[in-house]
């Protein structure tokens, strides 16, 4: 794969034998380069892994950038370092003007992670690793996942590539590392038979989600609850209903379990989510919502049609949204429900919140309902109930919709 390679390209390289090879690699294959490397000042070894990327480099007149760790730790350090590299490899991208960066991982680790996902029981876009994926907006090129670790090894070793060995690995404080010390005693026959099971198992993901994704764009952006909470994968479908409408935020596994649960318990409310969106369930019904502000008041000198988050004035509409203005109602003011609010029909006068009972309006909806008032603040017009007795008329000017 790296024969195919053209242009420029960042390696990240650690000192290990894995990258090391990748490095070597790249240079006998003419590859237009350049060396990205991370200092974590963790480990006592780490100066010598430096010296060796550093050493390379030199000899073979391949540019190298270094970045030395200066953060606090904070939380799961493997998590946070992650993070912190691909933050500089994206830096040295954009400096040298390259196309991506290379990175040495390997079938053992492409092992490793589908071992990890079993054990963590993360539900994922896909098991293992893939040859390339962007993060933070960078191609990443994994040329190596054909290869196991003991071929990266003997690679060094057969051309005389020096690396050195992450003494950290042999910890057991980390999951993936526990992972990592079995793996590394495991036949090839083993492994061969696990990759197999992990390929058969991305397969079944594939053609699942592309069911549950033709299912869900399917449901509308109003849907009876149990068309998501009784399927049998009830989280998948619930994730891409909500992408095919547009909600904005990652889903975790744990997340969209807790919104099943939520869903299961009640037939009417409301679900907070991220990013100021919410699930409205009415009567059992689904939707997804943008929080607005619910008070605003908004006052016109004159009918114009206008389109806002909380309602909208045509020139046409249904007749509970119609009323009859003339110059003396002026300014007029649309703003939200408040407790008190009544107005005067032709069979009397009747508070609003009545209304919403009597209609079963949710009381999320209900706060920010707008009401129509005249230049006295009084409330002429409820979208959907109707306007008052004085500017009913048979040929009204101005509609107000919710």
């Amino acid at each position: 794969m790296i024969e195919r390679l053209s242009g420029r390209w960042v390696v990240a390289v650690s000192g290990g034998a894995d990258s090391m090879a990748l490095l070597d690699m790249c240079k006998k294959a003419k590859l237009n380069i350049a060396v990205a490397t991370v200092h974590y000042h963790q480990r006592q070894s780490a100066d010598r892994d430096l010296k060796i990327v550093s050493d390379y480099c030199e000899r073979n007149a391949i540019p190298i950038y270094i970045k030395h760790f200066d953060e606090p730790l904070i939380g799961n350090f493997q998590n946070q370092a992650r993070w912190y590299r691909y933050g500089f490899f994206k830096e040295v991208v954009k400096e040298t003007d390259s196309k991506g960066v290379l990175t040495a991982h390997h079938r053992d680790d492409v092992l490793e992670t589908y071992l990890w996902q079993n054990q963590r029981g993360h539900r994922v876009k896909r098991y293992g690793i893939g040859k390339e994926v962007e993060i933070y907006g960078v191609r990443i090129v994994r040329p190596l996942l054909d290869k196991y670790k003991k071929d990266l090894v003997e690679y060094c070793q057969k051309n005389n590539v020096e690396f050195g060995e992450d003494e950290s690995n042999y910890s057991n404080k980390y999951l993936r590392n526990r992972i990592r010390k079995q793996l590394s005693t495991k036949s090839l026959e083993f492994k061969i038979a696990v990759f197999k099971e992990m390929e058969w198992k991305n397969q079944q993901l594939l053609m699942d989600r592309a069911m549950d994704k033709e299912y869900a764009e399917e449901l509308g952006d109003h849907v009876h609850k149990n068309s998501i909470v009784e399927h049998e994968r009830d989280i998948s479908v619930l994730e891409l209903w909500l992408v095919s409408l547009g909600y904005p935020s990652i889903m975790s596994k744990k997340w969209l379990k807790e919104i099943v649960r939520q869903l299961k318990a009640i037939n009417n409310g409301m679900i907070p989510l991220k990013n100021e969106y919410y699930l409205q369930v009415h009567q059992s019904t689904i939707s997804l919502k943008k929080i607005f502000p619910y008070e605003y008041a908004i006052t016109f000198d004159k009918i114009e049609c206008v389109h806002t988050p909380w309602f909208s004035i045509k020139d046409q509409g249904p007749r509970t949204c119609a009323l009859t203005v003339g110059e003396d109602d002026f300014p007029i003011t649309i703003r939200n429900w408040r407790p008190g609010d009544a107005i005067e029909m032709r069979f009397g006068t009747k508070k609003v919140a009545r209304w919403f009972i009597d209609r079963k309006i949710s009381a999320d909806q209900r706060k920010s309902w707008p009401v129509v008032c005249n230049r006295d603040d009084k409330v002429i017009l409820v979208p959907e109930m109707g306007c008052d007795v004085v500017h009913y008329s048979d040929n009204p000017n101005m509609f107000v919709l919710k």
